[in-house]
């Protein structure tokens, strides 16, 4: 039997996903990547071994590729998929299918003339928590099923950290696309499809002037084979994914993400005894397979056996499956009319969403400032936009360049801002966007990368193009804004000013530290090379309305009821309020003795881990915990997780005890020459600081 050769349409992070799982689907093999950037093309297609680089769409649908995986933004689907569907080739996209059901039919009509298969990735059919529930309930062992329960509160990532302009938030159907079609599908593969449905949604969310979020509904289905209810709601503090099967002689529940399965069953004994037995053997599954999962966890680690983690099984099969069917020649378990069923139903429950209502004040129209233009690269940000509010209160116009530009804060929607879209990794959106302005605030930091050479390429690089081209513009003024992270902060008995250079050990540190010390070292090179007007930023942790209070300057959270601390968590911590970082951002602008200059920005209020996760807990009114540790302690266990992975072959960074010790942040601060030279007062009240950066997270 001949190999599918597959090309994958996208080398985002699901891509590498599919590239693992795609070496455990026999008779496959990745032969081709497509992606805009061609870099990121080229490197993921000499990291997973794939023989061709396609320039074009076309060009992939036209080669002799067999199978494409569709794994681009939900809203480029159709557009990516139509060339291979039109070529008859076998397409698999990931979820959802499509945006409406319209692009569905389009799809449909283009795969029916021209012979194309079409499947999708509808990972969680395949989680094996799930997939045991599905069997013991098809079994008949339970009796007959009558009704189907499931919960899912799930955290959300990209709310939490709000990032408005993902295109799950651009309309209120798409969180319902990229989050409810996974239980979605889950309980229409178990019950069959929705014939009929209740939907009672909860008033929405305010995320930008006039934009509501939908992240909490309530719906009762009638599907094919038993009645369902599902309770969907994104953005919880606590997470439960949890699918219910009442039958008639028992009920079955799966823990997605847990992954764990148990029944409920009777016993031959009267009832007090029988509830006993029946609690006893629910208890032994779940304390047998809680085991089970912790045991395949660690052997995966050290790659004694293959990755075992829920998610990653549940999209092997997912593949496992679809190849399987194409290579029987059965339509896929898992089709076009699968997905756009499920499609169908989020449209019906989109149509159920409560209008919102603007609860707030009539906004003041503001005069339009005719100050000095300035860019502000980053600018959509948590930092930025308090930045942007404290440039025009000072009459400056405001070019903000951001990667998003949808769904954003109040402040960028007034007279004088204007939004320019653009990467601050391409130089040209940078050459766009800083011609004309007078000076420039760079907030971007590049964004991240699987290893440190992408982290120091994204982060450096970045900030030395910005300078070169503040330089080639004549800007007045770059102020660039870095971070105390690039400075070593494990000597409780030092002292760090505002004259203290980036960590001279930067390879000992983490790679994020690395990167941030390497910038502000050459952006300031560049000063001292080119003449370019320069002033070094270095806030400390920045905390405010805006952002989640569980900050991870505090230590590390599993989840955020529990923060495991850098240290014992006694020592001050260096936090600034937003709004006073802004007002020092704006001041270095024109403060005539900044130039050349590095500046920590730390307030004067520096309360310690402890101190600051109990006044958290009272605020939010949920029990929350610090847990102390030693850098000691927490060194040689990372030490031992390296030791481990370098036995088994795998070639990663050595952990440092200095890198530790300065995450705790041990060091001292003295702002002296912040506050005399940029004119700065930051909020020296106890008071007034935990009403700006704690008390703003109250719930209402």
């Amino acid at each position: 039997m001949s190999k599918s050769k597959v090309v994958l349409v996208g080398t985002g992070n699901i891509a590498r996903t599919h590239a693992v799982a795609l070496k455990e689907v026999p008779n496959t093999e990745l032969y081709g990547v497509f992606d805009v950037n061609t870099k990121s093309a080229q490197s993921f297609a000499r990291e997973f071994g794939a023989t061709s680089v396609f320039a074009t769409l076309e060009e992939a649908a036209a080669s002799d590729a067999t199978s494409a995986h569709i794994l681009t933004p939900p809203d480029y689907h159709l557009a990516t998929a139509m060339p291979f569907v039109q070529a008859g080739k076998k397409v698999l996209l990931e979820k959802p299918v499509g945006v409406s059901t319209a692009e569905c039919e389009q799809l449909r009509a283009a795969a029916h003339a021209s012979g194309a298969v079409i499947g999708v990735n509808q990972n969680l059919v395949f989680n094996p928590a799930y997939v045991q529930l599905r069997q013991a309930v098809m079994s008949g062992s339970l009796g007959r099923p009558r009704y189907l329960s499931y919960i899912y509160e799930a955290p959300l990532r990209q709310l939490t950290g709000k990032q408005f302009g993902h295109w799950m938030f651009r309309e209120p159907l798409n969180i319902l696309l990229e989050q409810a079609v996974h239980p979605l599908s889950q309980i229409v593969d178990l019950a069959g499809r929705v014939t009929e449905l209740s939907t009672l949604a909860e008033p929405p969310v305010e995320i930008s002037p006039g934009v509501g979020l939908h992240n909490a509904c309530q719906v009762s289905m009638q599907c094919e084979r038993m009645p369902a209810h599902l309770r969907f709601h994104v953005g919880a503090n606590f997470t439960v994914c949890r699918m219910t099967v009442v039958c008639d002689d028992g009920v079955a529940i799966a823990d997605i993400f847990a992954n764990q399965f148990h029944t409920v069953a009777r016993t031959a004994y009267m009832e007090p005894i029988d509830g006993w037995l029946a609690a006893r053997a629910s208890g032994k599954q779940m304390a047998s397979q809680g085991f089970d999962n912790l045991r395949d966890y660690a052997l995966a680690m050290v790659k004694l056996k293959p990755r075992s983690d829920a998610f990653y099984q549940g999209m092997r099969g997912s593949l496992q499956c679809y190849y399987q069917d194409l290579q029987a020649q059965r339509t896929p378990r898992i089709d076009l009319e699968f997905g756009a069923h499920l499609v169908q139903v989020c449209e019906q429950v989109a149509n159920s969403f409560k209008a919102l209502i603007h609860k707030g004040p009539a906004a003041t129209p503001l005069a339009s400032p005719s100050g000095p233009l300035v860019t502000v690269l980053g600018g959509t940000g948590f930092i930025g936009a308090y930045t942007v509010a404290a440039l025009l209160a000072q009459g400056y116009r405001v070019r903000a360049m951001a990667r998003g530009a949808g769904n954003l804060q109040p402040v960028f929607y007034q007279p004088g801002v204007d939004i320019c879209r653009g990467d601050v990794k391409r130089h040209a959106d940078l050459e766009r966007a800083v011609t004309g302005a007078d000076f420039v605030i760079n907030l971007a930091h590049g964004g991240g990368g699987a290893n440190f050479e992408a982290i120091r390429a994204a982060m450096v690089d970045s900030a030395q193009d910005v300078a070169q081209v503040c330089q080639a513009q004549h800007i007045k003024r770059l102020v660039h804004v870095g971070s105390i992270s690039g400075l070593f902060l494990g000597d409780a008995s030092s002292v760090i000013t505002d004259s203290t250079q980036p960590d001279p050990r930067p390879d000992t540190r983490n790679d994020y530290a690395h990167a941030k010390a390497l910038a502000d070292a050459a952006v300031l090179q560049i000063h001292k090379q080119t003449g370019l007007p320069v002033v070094l930023l270095r806030p400390g942790l920045v905390v405010g309305s805006g952002t989640s209070p569980f900050h991870g300057g505090l230590g590390f959270f599993n989840n955020d009821q529990y923060c495991v601390g850098w240290n014992a968590g006694t020592n001050p911590l260096p936090w600034v309020l937003a709004d006073d970082c802004a007002s020092a951002i704006v001041a270095a602008l024109t403060a005539p003795a900044a130039v050349g200059k590095a500046y920590n920005l730390v307030g004067d209020v520096r309360p310690s881990a402890r101190a600051y996760i109990q006044d958290l807990a009272k605020v939010l009114g949920r029990p929350l915990h610090f847990v102390p540790s030693s850098p000691t302690g927490l060194w040689l266990t990372e030490m031992g997780k390296w030791a481990i992975k370098r036995v088994a072959g795998q070639k990663l960074k050595r952990p440092y005890r200095r890198d530790l010790l300065s995450r705790g942040l041990l060091a001292q601060f003295d702002c002296t020459d912040a506050k005399r030279d940029l004119g700065w007062t930051p909020v020296a009240d106890p008071a007034e600081f935990h009403r700006r950066a704690l008390a703003v997270h109250a719930e209402s």
